[in-house]
């Protein structure tokens, strides 16, 4: 009866073990306090919105919120392993109208430019990451390649947004070169 004891606390012990090692355990929590915290997996990698660069180069890690009259706008700025990088979500159609709920999944599905190359009212709903690397690869949502953002909390009166996301964008230099985006959550106050 023992060894069995001990094996079931030996299965216990590694089962809690291999929790504290998931990538996403060092993903910030999924809140909807305004806490202006962010992060996802890329590629399996964590990725948080923690900034990168020093002094007065320094970017921040979360920026965006409710602009462009009808659009919903985040940009998250860090690192994963020793790439620093930034992803973008822009939301188009976000309901302004008091009757309808901005609480809803956005999908992106659609090929469409992407800021700044391109103004708001061009642009459909999308994400795009941006490798800090010099190179001018970008991997963005589009047609065939695609996600979705689900806003789970909308305080407008206090300018807060939470949600979700998840998406697969694919590099604007190699169709071949894709990456995937899960577990990505957002709490940001503007």
């Amino acid at each position: 009866m023992k060894v069995a004891q001990y094996f079931l606390f030996s299965l216990l012990l590694i089962a809690s073990g291999c929790k504290k090692d998931a990538p996403e355990a060092s993903l910030p929590a999924a809140t909807h306090t305004g806490a202006n915290t962010a992060g996802c997996l890329i590629n399996g990698q964590p990725f948080v919105a923690t900034g990168y660069g020093s002094g007065l180069g320094k970017v921040q890690g979360i920026g965006g919120g409710f602009a462009y009259d009808s659009a919903y706008y985040l940009r998250l700025n860090g690192k994963f392993g020793n790439q620093e990088g930034s992803l973008q979500i822009f939301l188009n159609s976000v309901p302004r109208n008091a009757n309808q709920s901005l609480v809803k999944t956005y999908l992106l599905n659609q090929s469409t430019p992407v800021m700044p190359a391109a103004v708001p009212s061009q642009c459909q709903s999308y994400a795009v990451f941006f490798p800090n690397d010099g190179s001018r690869e970008l991997y963005v949502t589009d047609a065939q390649h695609t996600g979705k953002v689900e806003l789970t909390h909308v305080d407008v009166g206090n300018v807060l947004a939470a949600g979700n996301f998840e998406f697969i964008a694919v590099s604007n230099l190699d169709p071949a070169k894709t990456i995937r985006v899960t577990d990505g959550r957002f709490d940001r106050k503007q």
